[in-house]
């Protein structure tokens, strides 16, 4: 945790480090981080503008661009806020979960909670953030699909883990139950997003869980 000093010396003015660009930081980092990826998980990445930006933060143009850098790269910090602070732990529910089917239950719930957040934007910033870029921003687009399929390889390893345990039949349904329950969540994140209540997703949860047995069981399609 970061101390009383350190703090102060964050939020208070820097004219040495900010002398060359003609204007003083008066204004806390991770405050305005904060805001600014609130506003980028709301609107989207080209949906936010820099006048948006800096009316948020209280801040000029100058003074978030002597910070931050352009807004790509602000948008970037703001993707590593968001995962550190709101972003589903994924590896530790799905290690401490005693079974693959209790891991991907957990999982999911878990996630519901995140989806659905009382004075926060709805749904996965990962998911929604640069859902509608146009073509000069397809890097920031790949850049959250490779985050995202960090999220699923963790799950595809406890899956894995699973079929190694005598639990999940062969690879085939591995691949299967994975990509049904990622999509599921992806979808869980639109769901959010148009207004569904976390009861409305968990009774989502509890019919896709029902699956399971139905996925294991049936007979694999040449």
């Amino acid at each position: 945790m970061m101390d009383k000093s350190k703090q102060e010396n964050q939020s208070v003015c820097n004219e040495q480090n900010t002398k060359r660009r003609g204007r003083p930081k008066c204004f806390n980092e991770q405050v305005a981080l904060e805001q600014a990826m609130l506003l980028f998980w709301q609107h989207g990445y080209e949906g936010t503008s820099i006048s948006d930006l800096t009316q948020a933060l209280g801040i000029t143009a100058p003074s978030l661009y002597a910070t931050f850098g352009d807004k790509a790269a602000l948008f970037d910090r703001c993707i590593v806020h968001y995962v550190q602070q709101e972003a589903l732990p994924t590896e530790q529910i799905l290690q401490n979960a005693k079974t693959a089917k209790q891991a991907v239950e957990l999982y999911l719930y878990e996630s519901i909670r995140h989806l659905v957040q009382k004075d926060k934007p709805k749904g996965c910033m990962l998911v929604v953030a640069t859902m509608n870029c146009s073509q000069q921003n397809t890097f920031l687009q790949e850049h959250l699909k490779q985050i995202r399929l960090q999220s699923r390889n963790k799950l595809l390893e406890r899956l894995n883990l699973g079929f190694e345990q005598g639990e999940i039949a062969n690879l085939d349904k591995v691949m299967q139950l994975c990509d049904f329950y990622t999509t599921l969540l992806y979808g869980m994140t639109i769901q959010a997003i148009d207004g569904a209540s976390a009861d409305h997703l968990h009774s989502i949860v509890k019919n896709a869980m029902n699956m399971w047995d139905q996925i294991i069981f049936q007979s694999c399609l040449n």
